[in-house]
């Protein structure tokens, strides 16, 4: 993989054909530019206005993110993702923002417009349809417990609620996030915890990491293991070179669950569809991203 861009290099680099990037901090680890590659690759043979894209990695930290935008539309970006740590505050930096990007308080794709950048998400729908594919289920009338209250699960709790689930809980270190999360919604299905405080869930449960536990091997439990039953659903939506322990713990307990490999793809491939007006094919995109 390439090295990583920085501000420094945006603000003395220059792009002679067009791009696409992703923005996060860390960044090293995203698979996002390999997988987008691959779908590039896939279709520029009968997409000859494809054949000139890229797809780029940037380590643009939180206090930079106004400055890189201004940067990357200057440089004729055609359109972005951001990743941690960048999806809420990326709302002040939009000139408009779509429905669910604005119902959930969050942006993960940038859209290049006349008037500047436009916010939209595509979280939350790659999650219900990644999370259909990987348990054949979906979260009408279940209990979804959401561990974080950052950009991703902000996506992923308005889109469950749209999508029917019977209770969502929202479970934060700091408490008072999860509460001023549940606030923002408005649903009288939306219960909050801590996640010290998870002490009992319910059986058949669908469980969504959205903290960043797990991106490193010596990472801890998002939550006591002890509220983990064989019936639950567990979807991790980190991923790594590793398992993270929750999915290790899950495979020990017997209990189904995913990497964030699958939200990833499709999350992506919605972002590529709405840049380019192309869906592009799920198998190039699993096979560079080492989805199974």
């Amino acid at each position: 993989m390439n090295d990583p861009l920085t501000l420094a290099d945006l603000q003395k680099l220059e792009w002679k054909n067009p791009s696409l990037g992703v923005l996060g901090d860390p960044i090293a680890h995203s698979l996002s530019p390999v997988m987008h590659q691959a779908a590039i690759d896939a279709l520029k043979e009968k997409n000859p206005s494809l054949k000139s894209l890229n797809y780029l990695r940037l380590h643009i930290k939180a206090e930079e993110l106004s400055e890189a935008l201004n940067l990357l539309y200057k440089h004729g970006f055609l359109g972005l993702n951001l990743t941690v740590p960048h999806k809420i505050k990326a709302l002040d930096c939009v000139v408009d923002l779509s429905p669910e990007a604005k119902a959930a308080g969050s942006v993960n794709t940038l859209i290049r417009t006349p008037q500047g950048w436009s916010g939209h998400t595509t979280d939350g729908a790659g999650f219900l349809s990644a999370l259909k594919e990987k348990s054949g289920e979906g979260v009408t009338g279940k209990c979804v417990v959401l561990l974080g209250a950052g950009g991703a699960a902000r996506a992923i709790a308005h889109a469950c609620l749209s999508a029917g689930c019977g209770m969502l809980l929202i479970a934060s270190r700091d408490v008072s996030k999860a509460e001023a999360l549940a606030q923002s919604l408005h649903d009288s299905r939306i219960k909050t915890s801590s996640l010290a405080n998870l002490t009992l869930l319910e059986a058949n449960a669908v469980i969504v990491n959205c903290t960043t536990l797990g991106l490193e091997p010596h990472d801890e439990l998002p939550l006591p293991r002890e509220v983990l039953k064989p019936q639950q659903f567990i979807f991790d939506t980190t991923y790594g070179k590793h398992r993270s322990r929750l999915l290790q713990v899950a495979d020990d307990l017997g209990i189904k669950n995913c990497d964030g490999r699958s939200m990833l793809r499709w999350q992506g491939a919605l972002a590529f569809q709405r840049w380019t007006g192309i869906m592009p094919p799920a198998e190039p995109m699993r096979k560079a991203i080492g989805e199974t």
